[in-house]
């Protein structure tokens, strides 16, 4: 037996905030394209490989209201597999949800969807082994009920079961913890051969068999979905399942750190871009400087950087040259240095303000905001990825403003 698993394509996802008038449009439309390309390449492997089946674990789409364009790739996808007497078997997420009938979708008779209520779907390989795949799909954004409660346990007279579950563990102290929790245990204890799980980007296995697996998400779309993406081949060696990862974004996202030293503004622009050209990406990267100091940073610089002036001088010359670098930098991080030590203020009190001010309580305050927003924004700033960068932004701005408040040093205000 050998089968893909993939989940979160998120096709035609809108990459908020990259596209704006700085990134070149022939950039952009290969960001645009990149979850499209990585899918494909999928598909490809699939035939390649000759796998007797693939797995897409739940948002295969990046929003409820999928775009004709989206839709129509993916049965073209799905139709290539049938070609070649590929199964495909899919659960929608808590991003493409649906309560249509799946008959409804127009896809090819080689493709299984997953109903709102947990069921399972056996299928014959063509050399006699049968599978039994289990899951279901969203019915709505939100599901908080333990949907794994639902899962049969493993049928006795059938090769391998396989248990398809878009979800995350209950145990996150987060707002992931709001889809389809389950723990550990509970998938161990259905004894299915393999979980294909979904909704967490980030790749990882949750046993040391690797047999309870995120393949996470095929394209990174920010920084905070960094390194390779692609899917997970599964094969079998008599009982036993190996597992590989095979990348297929055509766009990397990563951090290249960097010491700020005695650089000026404008030489430090340069600096950056003479180590971007000496990392000779052979791939497509969208990258974020990380600057480090060992001692204060001037002031000015700190406000070209918070106000984003030193990007805007960095993505004018990198506009010219992003095909020659391969590359396009999205941000810069201002350095994070041990200890600030000002005329104004002493650094144990700046600590203990930055302390005070960012708490979880204001996080939770500022999430409140977007309550109305669409849920891929909400998800994206709930992540504990998106919560640390928004910290470190604002410590950025407390350093710049403390710095700048008293250059007399006059401690009485």
């Amino acid at each position: 037996m050998k089968f893909i698993h993939t989940a979160d394509l998120h096709l035609d996802s809108p990459f908020l905030g990259l596209k704006n008038n700085v990134l070149p449009n022939d950039l952009w439309e290969k960001v645009h394209q990149s979850t499209f390309d990585s899918f494909q390449r999928i598909i490809d492997g699939a035939i390649e490989q000759q796998v007797d089946f693939v797995l897409l674990a739940g948002d295969l789409f990046d929003r409820e209201e999928r775009s004709v364009a989206a839709d129509a790739f993916l049965i073209s996808q799905l139709n290539r597999l049938k070609d070649h007497g590929i199964e495909a078997f899919i659960s929608f997420g808590n991003h493409d949800y649906s309560t249509a009938d799946p008959d409804s979708f127009g896809y090819p008779d080689n493709t299984q969807v997953f109903g709102n209520q947990v069921e399972t779907k056996e299928y014959t390989l063509s050399d006699g082994e049968v599978i039994a795949v289990s899951g279901f799909s969203f019915d709505k954004q939100w599901i908080t009920q333990p949907m794994i409660q639902d899962y049969p346990q493993a049928i006795g007279d059938v090769t391998w079961n396989i248990g398809m579950l878009h979800g995350s563990l209950s145990s996150l102290n987060s707002p992931e913890a709001n889809y389809a929790p389950f723990t550990l245990s509970e998938l161990q204890e259905k004894g299915y051969d393999y979980w294909a799980l979904g909704h967490i980007h980030k790749r990882q296995a949750l046993n040391d068999q690797k047999t309870i697996n995120y393949s996470g998400n095929t394209q990174g779309r920010h920084i905070n979905e960094s390194g390779e993406k692609g899917y997970l081949l599964v094969q079998s060696d008599d009982k036993r399942l190996d597992t590989q990862f095979v990348p297929t974004a055509p766009i990397i996202w990563d951090r290249v750190t960097m010491s700020l030293g005695d650089l000026s503004s404008d030489q430090l622009v340069e600096s950056i871009l003479e180590k971007v050209a000496d990392l000779h990406y052979s791939q497509l990267h969208f990258i974020r400087i990380e600057l480090s100091s060992e001692t204060a940073v001037d002031t000015d610089l700190l406000t070209r950087i918070s106000n984003g002036d030193l990007l805007a001088d960095l993505q004018d010359i990198n506009a010219d040259k992003w095909q020659q670098l391969n590359c396009w930098i999205t941000s810069v991080e201002a350095p994070r240095v041990k200890n600030l030590v000002y005329s104004s203020i002493d650094q144990e009190y700046f600590n203990q303000a930055k302390t005070e001010t960012l708490t979880d309580d204001v996080f939770d305050q500022i999430l409140k905001d977007f309550s109305k927003q669409p849920s891929f924004i909400k998800d994206e700033l709930s992540s504990a990825e998106s919560k640390q960068e928004i910290f470190d932004q604002a410590s950025t701005i407390l350093q710049e403003n403390v710095a700048n408040s008293d250059p007399e040093g006059d401690n009485s205000k």
